[in-house]
């Protein structure tokens, strides 16, 4: 821009903004005086207002990670010391239990974390979350990111952190018995069986809680059903009551998995919790454990030789043609405004603080998680390097897309009647059966 003509735009505006000040109601100025007087009220009202100390709520799901998320939370306190955050973990398999409880008894939880796609999509629906679209701290991710986590077109959520879900393994195991990273699911089992006849176990199952078995089954089978069968739309089929189980050739074939894993892992597997398994897995007496990166900070803290040189991760390889063994990626937490909140300010600030570079890396530092704010650090454990020529190559998918916007929750009652099998209670003709009836009931 030519210098003058930068110049005389800058007097005009100087000008302007002289003229709005000296006035009363956009009335140019009649005297210095009264001039001066408007000055004085424009610098008096624009002078910094004292914030009145207030107390947001925020209720999350990773209690596997609860001072890591404390940590952050102080991060946020001081840089808002007029805002305090009480923060109210929750275990996951107790979580939207509570949560719906007390949203539907009109409690006030100001921001709370959700997974985006079904169970945003029903507190949505309820009215209890905020729109977010439009606000400005979505700026901080992709477009791409903010279009997979929309519920009908529109922002109820907030991306936070995601991660890869695949197999950690230990590397001194598989060196000594010469064990190569399984691409296929038949490599894989055979590598297990050759690990359990080394008198090691194969697997660390946490299964009494719910949501590790949930998680391999709610993988395995929209994979298979997707991506080998074909059956793309199955779930939202499902859904509305215009497909069953019986009409996918994958369910079987997860519930035998279920079983040979179950076979394959450590003793009283359905005794032993999420904690447990990691335990057991750190003391590398273990050779696999199919997890998100969630245990990494419980693993360097319990046995940091082994997180620093014997500790591996590669894509749980649920087929047998290894160009569809990509590396499962998926969201984690996400974060939703309560539609009642009598704290919008402050929660937004709470919002606009996760969605910066700042709050951003400390996701990563804190929890061990990729953050999806763009910019964040992607520096999380030594056994994250094997799976970087993924992410290079675009070699990712998530399996959780084939849910998108069901709100059906079958992975519960499909747990529960894979823990009947383990103990020879029922058969996978039965569950199957089983399934279907509890479908028909429940449909939209």
């Amino acid at each position: 821009m030519n210098k003058r003509v930068y110049v005389s735009i800058c007097l005009a505006m100087l000008m302007l903004l002289l003229a709005a000040c000296g006035g009363n109601n956009g009335a140019p100025a009649a005297t210095e005086e009264a001039g001066n007087k408007g000055a004085e009220e424009s610098e008096a009202t624009q002078a910094p207002v004292e914030e009145k100390p207030v107390t947001i709520s925020f209720m999350h799901f990773k209690s596997d990670v609860t001072d890591g998320v404390a940590k952050i939370v102080e991060q946020f306190e001081n840089e808002n010391p007029n805002i305090k955050v009480e923060v109210q973990p929750v275990k996951y398999d107790d979580y939207y239990t509570l949560i719906k409880t007390k949203l539907a008894g009109g409690d006030i939880i100001d921001v709370f974390t959700l997974n985006s796609g079904g169970q945003a999509k029903l507190f949505s629906d309820g009215g209890y979350i905020m729109d977010l679209t439009g606000q400005p701290f979505l700026s901080s991710f992709d477009e791409s990111v903010l279009k997979g986590q929309a519920t009908d077109g529109k922002n109820f959520v907030m991306p936070i952190n995601g991660g890869p879900i695949a197999v950690f393994y230990n590397k001194k195991i598989f060196k000594d018995l010469g064990l190569e990273i399984p691409k296929t699911y038949d490599a894989l089992l055979e590598a297990a069986n050759q690990i359990k006849a080394a008198g090691k176990t194969p697997f660390a199952l946490g299964w009494k809680d719910g949501w590790t078995l949930g998680m391999w089954a709610t993988r395995d089978l929209p994979s298979l059903t997707a991506l080998e069968e074909g059956q793309t739309d199955f779930f939202q089929k499902l859904e509305v009551g215009e497909a069953k189980f019986a009409d996918n050739p994958a369910v079987k074939v997860t519930i035998e998995r279920a079983k040979k894993l179950f076979e394959l892992g450590n003793k009283d597997q359905l005794g032993v919790d999420y904690n447990g398994a990691v335990d057991l897995f750190s003391k590398g007496e273990v050779g696999m454990m199919y997890m998100g990166t969630w245990p990494l900070l419980d693993i360097e803290k319990k046995n940091p030789d082994f997180y620093n040189n014997d500790l591996g991760y590669f894509p749980y390889p649920f087929s047998n043609d290894p160009a569809l063994n990509k590396l499962e990626f998926n969201p984690d937490a996400s974060l939703a405004v309560a539609s009642n909140t009598p704290h919008k300010e402050a929660a937004l600030k709470f919002m606009a603080f996760m969605a910066s570079k700042q709050g951003g890396d400390a996701w990563v530092n804190n929890i061990k998680s990729l953050s999806y704010v763009k910019g964040s650090t992607t520096s999380i454990a030594p056994a994250m390097d094997e799976l970087q020529p993924y992410f290079d190559q675009g070699l990712t998918y998530d399996s959780q897309i084939y849910f998108a916007n069901t709100t059906l929750d079958w992975s519960t009652q499909f747990s529960q009647q894979l823990q009947k099998y383990f103990f020879g209670k029922t058969t996978p003709d039965k569950i199957i059966a089983e399934m279907d009836d509890w479908i028909a009931k429940n449909h939209k």
